[in-house]
């Protein structure tokens, strides 16, 4: 899944940022499709820079759908803390009200996930959000995977991994201790295996935002990588957001075979859960 369905890393892209189309035709090439969470008031006619990156256009998802196999769920009409909320009103219109809209696109399955933004979720808004989707995404802090029981049982939750970039995971380098946004360290490749092999009944997320490859800045700069390492414990992002390609194409062509790539509406069918 790709967190707000985020198009590059910059509005003033660097090269080595790959685009989400980029991305997209990457995971095709290892059979994989994805799922994104859409911020609906930063989709538009042509590609809008908000607070420092560039996203899609409504023609760019359909695009994804259409050609490359992908869906799509809300992840808020106006990435709104849904916490700060104080009426129903205000609660629906954030989140349920994204569900029309979208499928007047052509995305018909955004009923089967809310992507709370942030990950801020109380009582009063799982109690309007669960009215309209099947599932409320809540991070992992582990690499776990969803249950039938536990994901079918009020408030709902569909486990996510996020996977993230950071700081390198070779403690010889300066790589690995140096200042990083919300001091992250680059997820771990067995980590992500850990997800991408889900035992039988198991439904395993990982979640990313942008992707870049080779290399680019200095160690320092808040939008530099190094992802020219053949070992992924020497990569590293200054950004949490951004994340090496090579890394996570190594992660997907490990991933089981056996294990069906779905979506989180075809999910909550198969577990009896079915549209609100």
């Amino acid at each position: 899944m790709f967190g707000r369905t985020i198009w590059t890393a910059s509005c003033a892209p660097k090269p080595g940022m790959r685009t989400l189309l980029q991305t997209a035709n990457d995971l095709k090439a290892v059979g994989v499709r994805a799922v994104g969470g859409v911020v609906v008031n930063r989709i538009g006619t042509s590609r809008q820079c908000i607070r420092g990156v560039i996203y899609p256009t409504w023609n760019d998802l359909t695009t994804l759908r259409t050609g490359l196999g992908w869906s799509f769920v809300s992840q808020g009409m106006n990435y709104a803390d849904m916490t700060a909320l104080t009426t129903d009103a205000q609660r629906y219109d954030e989140s349920g009200a994204t569900i029309p809209i979208l499928a007047a696109k052509g995305h018909n399955q955004a009923w089967g996930l809310f992507n709370y933004p942030n990950d801020l979720q109380d009582a009063a808004a799982q109690a309007v959000v669960t009215d309209y989707f099947s599932f409320g995404r809540v991070y992992t802090e582990e690499p776990l995977t969803n249950t039938r029981t536990p994901a079918t049982t009020y408030p709902y939750p569909l486990l996510t991994f996020s996977i993230n970039g950071g700081q390198c995971n070779n403690p010889s380098l300066p790589c690995y201790d140096f200042p990083v946004r919300s001091d992250r360290r680059t997820t771990a490749l067995p980590d992500m295996l850990t997800v991408l092999r889900p035992a039988p009944g198991n439904y395993g997320i990982l979640q990313l935002y942008r992707v870049v490859e080779g290399k680019g800045g200095t160690m320092g700069q808040a939008n530099a990588w190094d992802c020219t390492s053949t070992d992924w414990r020497n990569r590293w992002t200054g950004h949490p957001e951004n994340f090496c390609r090579n890394t996570l194409l190594a992660a997907l062509r490990q991933r089981s075979t056996s294990a069906i790539i779905t979506t989180p509406a075809d999910v909550a069918i198969a577990w009896g859960r079915g549209r609100p």
